[in-house]
């Protein structure tokens, strides 16, 4: 079976990972800072600009299944305050932040529909249905304790040594994912499809 993808989804997929992963890696960045490590603000990371966080592989695979990834963060657990248990929170809640924001804006597709041309509301509805399905995927493959997914951080303070092992093969097993995202022609999207129409409501 074929598998093309319109040059409108490519590119608002390719703007929505950029929105989910500006809003996942500034509130993680923030998070961090305010636990005590300031590595990310010194890389500019609390920065509301979407190409501070992005990168450029996550962004492929985003596109083939939605399922990317942010640039990592330079993150070390002992300058933070309860060490490795406030590094593991700091992921799920910057996870969690951008599902409950990007599917509270998917209410609004009523007030497009009320006072917008149709040409103008389904475009904007599409848009914020995908960032609402992006925000999904993004938090549910990027809990997997591997980098560069952000749940590689999970690892870090599960299993450090073992991190350290891995971390230095991140390009590489960044590369094997983009690779499997291409091969996957959708079917990540299609497994989870179930579960979003659940979560947000389409």
């Amino acid at each position: 079976m074929s598998f093309e993808l319109p040059l409108q989804i490519i590119l608002l997929r390719i703007v929505a990972l950029l929105l989910v992963g500006m809003v996942h890696g500034a509130v993680l960045a923030g998070l961090v800072t305010a636990l005590g490590d300031r590595g990310p603000r010194f890389e500019g990371r609390l920065s509301p600009n979407p190409l501070v966080h992005a990168a450029p592989l996550g962004i492929v695979a985003a596109v083939m299944s939605m399922a990317g990834w942010i640039r990592p963060l330079d993150i070390d657990p002992a300058h933070l305050r309860h060490g490795r248990a406030s590094l593991a929170g700091a992921v799920l809640v910057s996870l969690m932040v951008p599902v409950v924001l990007f599917v509270a804006l998917l209410h609004l597709r009523g007030l497009t529909i009320a006072y917008l041309p149709p040409s103008y509301s389904n475009m904007i509805n599409l848009a914020l249905r995908i960032c609402a399905q992006m925000s999904v995927v993004f938090a549910l493959v990027n809990l997997i304790p591997l980098p560069p997914f952000t749940g590689g951080y999970l690892l870090q303070a599960a299993a450090p040594r073992l991190y350290a092992a891995i971390e230095p093969r991140k390009t590489i097993i960044a590369l094997i994912l983009v690779g499997l995202a291409i091969l996957d022609r959708g079917a990540l999207f299609r497994a989870v499809e179930p579960f979003l129409r659940v979560v947000i409501g389409t």
